[in-house]
């Protein structure tokens, strides 16, 4: 089998010089450094940031306003390109009623509304006197076990907190608490040993905000 070179016209040979897909492309420098990063995003802040430069620095009453972008007040539409059959008409005719008045939906527009949320909401109650306290902590100090934080909270109808600060453990009970905590932990698996680990790990990032 023989080899032979193959021979390109010159028509195809001068237009292949003049397509552009065949040219070298043009390499341009880019920012391969944290540096030239920096000094390229680096850009002036708005004029309505700075401080007014005729005045005294800084001027005691000069005040930067400078708002976020916020949902837009029906007040702020025209009423004249408002469709006929657009809610915000009778928002707006109901404001430029009684201007003083806040918005309120309608009847009908709360009927739309989703259901109030429900959860438990306690009111401080100071309704404890120096008597029921005392009756607190002899009940605390006799026995502790039996005579809980919750269980406490729950009969003079009091917050926890309100317990631990007025009726605090005994001296060893404490510590016999931190001792049946350590011997349930010993009898834990690798699997809830880890989990818990992970667990904490989580809470001490998300103090830190790196969650």
């Amino acid at each position: 089998m023989e080899l032979r070179p193959v021979l390109r016209p010159a028509a195809q040979l001068l237009t292949t010089a003049r397509c552009p897909a065949l040219l070298p492309l043009i390499l341009s420098r880019g920012h391969k450094t944290t540096a030239r990063t920096k000094r390229a995003l680096k850009i002036a802040p708005h004029d309505s940031f700075l401080p007014d430069r005729s005045a005294a620095f800084p001027a005691a009453d000069s005040i930067i306003y400078n708002p976020p972008a916020s949902e837009a007040s029906p007040a702020h539409t025209p009423l004249l390109f408002l469709p006929r059959s657009d809610p915000r008409r009778v928002a707006l005719l109901r404001m430029r009623s009684n201007p003083g008045a806040p918005f309120l939906p309608s009847t009908a527009e709360a009927g739309d509304l989703p259901p109030a949320m429900r959860y438990h909401r306690r009111d401080p109650k100071y309704h404890l006197k120096e008597e029921e306290i005392a009756e607190m902590r002899r009940l605390r100090a006799e026995d502790p076990v039996k005579w809980s934080v919750g269980h406490l909270a729950q009969k003079f109808d009091c917050s926890p907190i309100f317990v631990r600060m007025v009726a605090p453990a005994p001296d060893g009970h404490l510590d016999w608490l931190n001792a049946k905590m350590e011997r349930k932990v010993a009898r834990w698996g690798p699997k809830k040993t880890q989990a818990r680990e992970d667990r904490k790990r989580r809470a001490e990032m998300m103090y830190r905000g790196e969650l």
